[in-house]
């Protein structure tokens, strides 16, 4: 009888155990994209001179508001104009690609947030039960995964990190490779951009 005692207690305090590491694991999923942003514009706020740090938290901010997105942020970013002197491409290009990746870890890691909201509020739940039925047909088609590379490298409105993550999680892509998907959709399209921007393909064009 000691032994089994010992035995259901021991199973109890591994079940414990796993619990509680599951909230963390949750925990740190949670927090740490938010944490790795705020490091990570403390480092260019502290790089960049007072001027051109106020230009680039304004557009920063901007890159969220629609309907502002990479076509009309990274030209203002780069240029010298009335908000302040031009950014350092690799900040540029940097920031737009960690944007777009953290909202989308933030998203596909903490769905079952979203969820938690969606299925609270009476029109909401209904709708996304509705967009789940729509979304089934589309689960088992081919080149799923170039199609929603290509939804985000396409610079259109309503396309981006967010939009991508979104959508990816309706048609039941696991966070790892939406979030692989955002990242290599998002170095694709902000390169194009600053390239184009600097003058590069212009350049490339001329000589082929």
């Amino acid at each position: 009888m000691k032994i089994q005692k010992i035995i259901n207690d021991a199973y109890e305090q591994i079940y414990k155990i796993r619990h509680n590491l599951g909230h963390l694991y949750k925990f740190l999923i949670f927090v740490t994209p938010f944490l790795t942003v705020a490091f990570y514009f403390a480092f260019v706020f502290d790089y960049l001179p007072p001027e051109a740090a106020a230009k680039y938290g304004a557009l920063t901010l901007a890159y969220f508001i629609p309907p502002a997105g990479k076509e009309s942020i990274i030209p203002l970013m780069l240029t010298e104009n009335s908000i302040g002197p031009p950014l350092p491409a690799w900040v540029v290009g940097s920031t737009i690609v960690i944007m777009d990746v953290i909202s989308s870890a933030i998203l596909a890691y903490n769905w079952w947030f979203a969820e938690l909201i969606i299925f609270h509020v009476p029109f909401l739940d209904r709708g996304y039960k509705w967009l789940q039925r729509r979304a089934e047909k589309f689960k088992k088609k081919k080149l799923l995964t170039v199609s929603l590379l290509l939804f985000m490298i396409i610079p259109f409105q309503g396309t981006g990190g967010i939009s991508t993550t979104i959508v990816a999680r309706l048609l039941g892509v696991r966070a790892k490779k939406t979030v692989m998907i955002v990242f290599a959709g998002s170095m694709i399209t902000t390169t194009l951009w600053i390239l184009w921007w600097l003058g590069f393909l212009n350049f490339l064009k001329a000589i082929f």
